[in-house]
């Protein structure tokens, strides 16, 4: 009898929480940002030590939180333009809606900070961000951005550098490829050939040390607090966060990519 008293509570408590069933072709990264929260909290909730997700896997969800505040995206809407009408900045959204791009969908659901004592309502005169040059630290339209997109979905092998499978290193070496940029193969090579980078900025490439002292596993830097990678975890390409304490660990510096690519 106890246990009952004990197991009812508890199932009903499991039982309410919202949650979401893995689908072929789900990553953390495209969950969180469906549900507006980010990969850290996904793994954090259910305990995940590694970013690799099984198909029919049921992942708990961020529970609603009372009196949210929301803004639904309307034609024309940009993350500026939503930022300057609600008195907060680009950043922010992003952060508080596990963004990685300012890319945004009609009927979306975004969340929105709690007001400030000095906001004002949306329709009074909006606030400019104070942060401007942060603003640009993530372009969309860069040709660096662009060809790194071309990349999402293909598949990791170690070892292979071609169209239909790639390794991290021969990807990071394509997509400055197509920039006009030539790269030696191995991360290793990788790392020594370039100086060391003081602070990140986009372009620059992160290595990590998963096995050992050495540097085995190297991505590019997007800005934002991202990187895309052709990860041997999510096998295949992807786009996740750099602050994940998953990457944080085996993080072992920037080196930077000194020749600038030219638009075309």
């Amino acid at each position: 009898m106890r246990l009952t008293w004990v197991l009812v509570p508890f199932l009903a408590w499991v039982w309410a929480q919202p949650t979401h069933t893995v689908a072929p072709g789900d990553t953390l990264f495209s969950i969180a940002r469906r549900y507006g929260t980010t990969v850290e909290e996904l793994m954090r909730l259910n305990g995940l030590e590694s970013f690799l997700i099984q198909v029919g896997q049921v992942l708990r969800l961020p529970e609603k939180l009372q009196g949210e505040r929301v803004h639904q995206v309307a034609p024309g809407d940009t993350l500026f333009s939503i930022a300057r009408r609600y008195g907060t900045t680009v950043e922010e959204l992003m952060r508080l809606n596990g963004l990685t791009s300012p890319d945004l969908q009609v009927g979306q659901i975004l969340k929105l900070p709690a007001p400030s004592s000095r906001e004002g309502s949306p329709q009074e005169a909006p606030q400019e961000p104070k942060d401007q040059a942060a603003l640009e630290d993530f372009d969309p339209e860069s040709p660096l951005v662009k060809a790194v997109l071309r990349y999402l979905g293909v598949p990791y092998k170690y070892g292979a550098n071609s169209p239909l499978a790639l390794d991290c290193s021969a990807f990071v070496a394509q997509v400055y490829a197509e920039l006009g940029v030539v790269l030696p193969r191995t991360t290793k090579e990788q790392y020594r050939a370039l100086p060391a980078a003081d602070s990140l900025r986009p372009g620059d490439l992160v290595f990590f040390s998963f096995g050992g002292k050495e540097v085995d596993h190297v991505g590019i830097y997007l800005g934002r607090g991202v990187f895309a990678h052709a990860s041997s975890y999510g096998s295949r390409v992807v786009i996740e966060s750099l602050e994940a304490p998953f990457y944080q660990k085996a993080y072992r510096g920037a080196r930077r990519v000194l020749q600038e690519a030219q638009r075309p």
